[in-house]
C-alpha cells in the first residue's frame, strides 16, 4: 500500500514544483523522496502494484508560456526512482480525472490548453503486462467536463444491466 504521496504542484508564489512528498502515518510526517523528472501541475496521478505513474499536465517553457506534458512517469516506491515510460498519452489532458481497474488507469475528461476548451475523450493506460504497456483510447463521455472525478463501482451486471462493458480491443487504437 502507498503511503499518502504528494508530487509536483504549484506554490502559493506560482512556482511550479517536481518534488514529491510522502506522508508516513506511522511517524505522522511529510518525508521529501526523490524529486520527478519534470515539474508539473494539474496532472493526475495513479498507483498500480509498487508504482506511482503521474500523467498528463503542463508545464512552463523558457518563456514561461505553459506548455503540455504527454509523457508518463512513473516512481518505484521500493527503489525511490523515477523512470520515462516508453509510451506517452495520445492527447494531452489537464484537470482529469482518474481511476484504476484491472491494473489500467483511466484518464478521464479534462482541459486542452491547446484548445482552452474542456474534453470528452478516456484515455486508457495499461500497465498489465510489463514491458507490453499501451496507451488507448476508451469510450468518449457524453459531454466534456474538466475538473472532475472518477472511481469504479463494483456492482453486479445484473444489478445495472442497461450499463455497457468497455470491449478494449473495439476502442483500442494500438500498441504504443
Amino acid at each position: 500500500m502507498f503511503p499518502l504521496s504528494h508530487p509536483g504542484g504549484v506554490t502559493n508564489t506560482a512556482q511550479y514544483q517536481n518534488r514529491l512528498m510522502v506522508y508516513e502515518p506511522n511517524q505522522n510526517k511529510w518525508i521529501s523522496r526523490s524529486p520527478m523528472l519534470q515539474r508539473r501541475v494539474y496532472h493526475s496521478m495513479a498507483a498500480v502494484q509498487r508504482k506511482l505513474y503521474v500523467l498528463g499536465g503542463n508545464d512552463l517553457d523558457y518563456n514561461n508560456d505553459r506548455v503540455l506534458v504527454r509523457h508518463i512517469d512513473a516512481y518505484n516506491m521500493d527503489a525511490d526512482q523515477w523512470t520515462r515510460c516508453n509510451f506517452n498519452l495520445l492527447t494531452g489532458q489537464n484537470e482529469s480525472g482518474v481511476a484504476v481497474h484491472n491494473e489500467r488507469i483511466y484518464l478521464v475528461g479534462g482541459y486542452s490548453i491547446w484548445t482552452n476548451e474542456p474534453l470528452a475523450c478516456i484515455q486508457v493506460l495499461d500497465v498489465s503486462r510489463e514491458g507490453k504497456e499501451e496507451v488507448f483510447y476508451g469510450p468518449t463521455l457524453p459531454f466534456a467536463s474538466n475538473g472532475i472525478a472518477a472511481c469504479f463501482l463494483p456492482a453486479p451486471y445484473f444489478t445495472c444491466p442497461n450499463l455497457q462493458t468497455l470491449q478494449v480491443p473495439h476502442h483500442r487504437i494500438g500498441t504504443i
